[in-house]
């Protein structure tokens, strides 16, 4: 699955990143959306293995210890994907197109603040709760936290297309 993985994410980010819109236009999108994929992906993973470990018993064969190296797993991704929330920041403000820096600017601060800052929430801060090992082996809390980083996950598609496009930037 991971060629499928590189080779889907990396084709729909460069769709956005030739495109001319403000927010889509930049050259971190392949890797952000790799980054974003595999972060999603054991997020749901882990939401249908703890399933699946409840309800058909396999606690022997899904042990807490291969929970706990996923949601190691989880906090790298997460802190990979929030490097790149950042760095799209940074770039935006950095490159000095004024359409760019406007685009993220109303993504932080305007009428769509409360998606931006629920993904940054789920996405980036939450996972950081990984750090600590009583929460790592916490079957529950890993259940709950997948629940939130798949929330945050659609929080992101809604921010890249709602924040994007719902101010016309085209040259037509």
């Amino acid at each position: 699955s991971t060629p499928l993985v590189l080779s889907v994410h990396t084709i729909v980010s460069f769709d956005f990143a030739t495109s001319v819109v403000p927010g889509w236009h930049t050259t971190i999108m392949p890797p952000y959306f790799v980054a974003g994929a595999i972060f999603s992906g054991f997020a749901m993973v882990l939401t249908l293995m703890l399933v699946a470990r409840h309800i058909m018993n396999l606690q022997d064969y899904i042990t807490l210890a291969h929970v706990e190296s996923m949601n190691k797993i989880m906090l790298m991704t997460g802190t990979m994907v929030g490097i790149a929330y950042l760095t799209e920041l940074f770039v935006a403000w950095y490159s000095g197109n004024m359409y760019e820096a406007y685009a993220f600017a109303n993504r932080v601060s305007g009428p769509y603040w409360w998606a931006y800052w629920s993904m940054m929430f789920c996405n980036l801060v939450s996972p950081q709760v990984f750090w600590f090992r009583k929460l790592r082996r916490n079957i529950a809390f890993t259940f709950f936290m997948s629940i939130i980083v798949n929330i945050g996950m659609w929080y992101e598609r809604f921010v890249i297309i709602v924040t994007s496009t719902y101010r016309d930037y085209l040259p037509s």
